[in-house]
């Protein structure tokens, strides 16, 4: 009768227990770097749409005024002389040159002109300039055409978000 030998298999079990722990660890890694990838972009997509927001108040409320200040008219490019901004905004060059900052404690504005409060950092800066009607791309000087592009630039933490612009009668 022939005898059997038995093989250990000791070392085949360490090496699989390996392979095993190093296949859960990079799975593990994999879930972490994209969980953190996800939330680097979460954080970038709210402060774009936070931008984007702020920008669109300042067309809300340019919507709301007159073109020509009601009192002066069209013979001041600006705000009128004893105008504060924001609160005694009556027409569309008063825009000119603004700036509405948590700093400064003049904004950020909503559309009806009030500021909105626990946005530190946040900055709307807008410029108002007068166009050539047959083209909106030729700047012309202040309140010498019926058109104006009025430009809005919101930065967080000086580093510019967004950059709204558009077209509107005078």
């Amino acid at each position: 009768m022939k005898h059997k030998s038995v093989l250990s298999r000791r070392g085949f079990w360490l090496v699989e227990s390996a392979v095993a722990i190093a296949v859960i660890g990079i799975g593990v890694v994999a879930v972490v770097g994209s969980q953190q990838a996800w939330h680097i972009q979460a954080v970038e997509s709210e402060k774009l749409a936070t931008g984007m927001r702020l920008a669109t108040e300042i067309r809300e409320m340019s919507l709301l005024l007159p073109a020509n200040d009601p009192i002066t008219g069209t013979t001041v490019w600006g705000p009128e002389l004893n105008e504060l901004i924001p609160i005694d905004i009556d027409d569309l060059d008063d825009f000119d040159d603004g700036i509405f900052a948590s700093e400064n404690g003049t904004g950020p504005l909503d559309a009806t002109g009030t500021v909105i409060v626990g946005m530190s950092n946040w900055e709307q800066q807008i410029s108002v300039q007068c166009v050539d009607p047959f083209d909106v791309t030729s700047v012309v000087p202040d309140g010498s055409s019926e058109i104006v592009r009025i430009e809005v630039t919101v930065l967080h933490n000086d580093e510019e978000i967004t950059r709204l612009l558009w077209i509107a009668p005078r």
